[in-house]
């Protein structure tokens, strides 16, 4: 898990969202650390297990269980997940001008961007889905 090392103070911004811009991004702050002498420690790009502990392994029927969870989750909004349009069908629709898109093409980008939004909602919870089987089921004190 990668924490947020932007520092608005020292003029370095947020990182992009996709991983060529994040790997160009962090590259960029670690050669400035190097150049100014900073220890790659103090830029706190890894966070540090706080609990002094090694954290508990799963046994192999703490694995099976999880595995049958996000399998329930996934068969569960595997419906969801298929596009309504087709990734090729979408980006030759994009590259047309907006005056000369059918009105079906219309219909289908307006279709591609609820399923997007939708998707995104339905991230959030299938996060906090599986956190709570993690947190509740999985990671108990025995």
């Amino acid at each position: 898990m990668l924490f947020s090392f932007c520092d608005p103070a020292a003029g370095v911004s947020a990182p992009p969202g996709d991983f060529d811009s994040n790997y160009r991004h962090l590259k960029r702050i670690i050669n400035k650390a190097l150049k100014e002498g900073t220890p790659i420690e103090d830029l706190h790009l890894i966070p540090k297990n706080k609990a002094g502990s090694d954290p508990k392994p799963l046994s192999r029927d703490d694995l099976l269980k999880l595995l049958r969870v996000i399998r329930r989750i996934r068969s569960r909004y595997q419906r969801l997940l298929q596009p309504p349009v087709p990734g090729e069908l979408e980006r030759d629709i994009l590259a047309k001008a907006p005056s000369k898109r059918l009105p079906w093409e219309v219909e289908a980008l307006e279709k591609a961007e609820q399923w997007r939004g939708d998707v995104k909602a339905l991230r959030a919870q299938v996060r906090k889905e599986l956190n709570d089987h993690l947190n509740g089921e999985f990671f108990r004190c025995r």
